[in-house]
């Protein structure tokens, strides 16, 4: 019996379909998802060195090289210049990799002229080289923040206003990558986490760095947000939670700008309730929070637990930045930028250009803009209103004798242990170059965020004297 000739065209096209399909979706794999294959963590192939090439250099954005291999025998060992003051940008490799050793694994071995590069190391025995990365990050300015932060546990960010580039990102305790594998089991079990990157992953309460959102929610949701006031007694009762100001000062009738100056928790309380819970949410929510960074590095999302639903006690510690609220220091850092950058938020970004082996920029990251997230009339009166926090209210310490700081203070109360204490501002508040931010955990004694980040600013601002 033969076949119908109708069936087998049906068959012919089903399977010339299928083949279309499989091919597509190789072709995919190959061109479109082979680098994030090839970098993604659990490939275990992200762990398995070629030790035919000599991986690329990873630079700051001056051209200093932190990160080098040079041969050993018949292998390459990967070297670190400044390794300590870097630990969290570059990462390491030896024990698998991390930081952007890991993020730009498929660049720093990947071989550009590779016909070229093979033929002569095979006829004159050069070396093949991987391309190299430059970062955004200023060496000078690692430095110096890694030794601000002394002892303290935390981090410190700064971040080019108009473009996003993260200028400096350092996180503490840290570890020395040159020597991962002797101090893997130390650094793995040692209880104050050295391997993690505080700066990207660490979630912490904001404190009343959060009330710079409070107050755009009321700007947004409160007609009379400008005229409301409220007298102060250092303590205000609400139907399920008690709100104090710090050390319980009664900081008398304030209005917004003199409550944002003083950190005047009980103003900010009593404004949450005024609005609302939804209100406060839709704002933390279309300033970023909630959302993925999708930054160069491995980044915690920072979040607030609000809903319509939400206790009075919920909404008010929200206000303040407690309660459930967390967020990391880029977060912040970036959020800080954008009311600098007249409400735009700009992207963060570490990885500046890529560059062959010959030293020839083959590739250049643009900056980009991530939206208006705030009015220019909202980032207008929150910089005059950060300028007042840094001239006459809790951020005298950040004032400086060369440039107008904008900021915002913030201690972070931390269940059963010392607070954690927050700066976040930005520098000159006339025409604002750099934002950062700084935390240290469980402060006690030490450099103050409020100190760490001025001098930070002045070294962003005035580099010729980072390099002195």
């Amino acid at each position: 019996m033969q076949p119908n000739k109708k069936s087998m065209i049906r068959i012919f096209c089903l399977l010339t379909a299928l083949f279309v399909l499989l091919a597509g979706y190789l072709l995919k794999i190959v061109f479109k998802d082979s680098e994030q294959m090839i970098t993604n963590s659990y490939n275990p192939r992200v762990n398995v060195e070629d030790h035919t090439i000599r991986r690329g250099d990873i630079k700051d954005i001056n051209g200093v090289v932190l990160a080098y291999s040079e041969k050993d025998g018949e292998t390459y060992v990967r070297r670190y210049n400044d390794g300590v003051d870097n630990a969290h940008v570059l990462g390491y490799t030896g024990m698998g990799k991390a930081g952007m050793e890991a993020a730009e694994n498929f660049t720093l071995e990947h071989i550009s002229h590779e016909i070229q590069q093979r033929l002569s190391a095979f006829l004159r025995g050069t070396e093949v080289v991987g391309d190299s990365i430059a970062l955004t990050v200023d060496s000078n300015l690692q430095k110096i923040a890694t030794n601000l932060l002394g002892e303290n546990k935390g981090a410190v960010v700064v971040v080019e206003i108009k473009t996003g580039r993260v200028r400096a990102m350092v996180s503490k305790p840290n570890y020395d990558p040159q020597t991962i594998a002797g101090d893997w089991e130390t650094l793995r079990q040692d209880e104050s986490s050295p391997i993690l990157n505080r700066a990207t992953q660490g979630l912490y309460p904001p404190g009343s760095t959060f009330k710079i959102v409070t107050a755009v929610a009321a700007m947004r949701h409160l007609p009379d947000w400008q005229s409301f006031t409220y007298t102060c007694t250092g303590e205000e009762v609400f139907p399920d939670k008690v709100i104090h100001c710090f050390d319980g000062k009664a900081h008398g009738e304030v209005d917004l700008s003199g409550a944002f100056a003083q950190s005047c928790n009980c103003y900010f309380a009593k404004l949450a309730e005024k609005m609302g819970p939804e209100a406060l949410a839709e704002t933390a929510q279309s300033l970023g929070f909630g959302q993925e960074m999708n930054f160069d590095l491995p980044s915690s999302t920072s979040s607030v637990a609000l809903s319509g639903t939400s206790s009075t006690s919920e909404l008010v510690e929200t206000a303040i930045g407690q309660g459930k609220t967390l967020a990391t220091p880029l977060f912040m850092a970036s959020l800080t930028a954008a009311v600098a950058n007249d409400g735009q938020w700009m992207k963060p970004y570490l990885l500046d250009h890529v560059e062959n082996e010959t030293g020839e920029t083959i590739k250049t990251v643009l900056p980009q803009s991530l939206g208006q997230i705030f009015s220019q009339e909202e980032a207008q009166a929150l910089t005059e209103m950060m300028i007042g926090v840094v001239e006459t209210g809790t951020g005298r310490d950040a004032d400086s004798d060369y440039f107008q700081v904008a900021g915002k203070t913030g201690t972070a109360e931390n269940e059963g242990e010392l607070d954690h204490l927050w700066f976040v501002g930005f520098a000159p508040a006339e025409d604002p170059q750099y934002a950062v931010a700084v935390i240290t955990e469980n402060a006690q004694g030490g450099t103050r965020p409020t100190v760490i980040a001025r001098k930070m600013l002045y070294n962003a601002i005035y580099p010729e004297e980072a390099q002195s």
